[in-house]
C-alpha cells in the first residue's frame, strides 16, 4: 500500500494496528499516525485543563511512535487533531487520499477514557476508504 492512515491512541489494539501498518506499507509509501482529541467545545464533560492535559498526551504519543519506529524506506507522518475520532479519521483518510485505514478493534485509549471499538465500527460503516480493523 502507498499511503496508510492508522488511528493511533496508545492502546494495546492501536499498537496492533500500528504493527500490521508497517507490515503492508510500500517501500517509498507513507505511513500516517492519526492521534484525535475530542473538542472542548463539542464536549460539555471537557473542561480546559482535561483538554490540555489530552493534547500534550497525544503530542508525547505521537512523537515517541514515531522515534521509536526510526529510519525506513517509507515516510512516517504524525498528526494530532480534534473533534469526533471517527468523523475526523474519515475526513483526514479523504483529504489525505490514503489507500487504507488501519484501527484497532477494542481498547480504552490512552489520550483520554473513550472505547476505541465504538469508534472503529463508526469508521467501517461510514469511510468511503478501504478499512482494516485489527485484533
Amino acid at each position: 500500500m502507498r499511503k496508510i492512515l492508522v488511528g493511533f491512541d496508545g492502546s494495546e489494539g492501536s499498537e496492533m494496528a500500528l504493527n500490521k501498518a508497517m507490515a503492508l506499507v510500500d517501500e517509498y509509501g507513507e505511513l500516517i499516525l492519526l492521534a484525535v482529541v475530542p473538542n472542548p467545545a463539542e464536549k460539555t464533560f471537557l473542561d480546559i485543563e482535561m483538554y490540555k492535559n489530552m493534547k500534550k498526551k497525544a503530542d508525547s504519543l505521537i512523537s515517541d511512535a514515531v522515534i521509536d519506529i526510526g529510519s525506513h524506506d517509507y515516510t512516517i507522518t504524525g498528526m494530532i487533531e480534534e473533534g469526533d475520532a471517527a468523523a475526523v479519521i474519515i475526513d483526514i483518510a479523504n483529504k489525505l487520499d490514503v489507500d487504507l485505514i488501519v484501527l484497532g478493534s477494542r481498547g480504552t485509549s490512552t489520550i483520554g477514557r473513550y472505547l476505541l471499538g465504538s469508534v472503529a465500527n463508526k469508521v467501517v460503516q461510514y469511510a468511503h476508504k478501504p478499512v482494516m480493523v485489527v485484533r
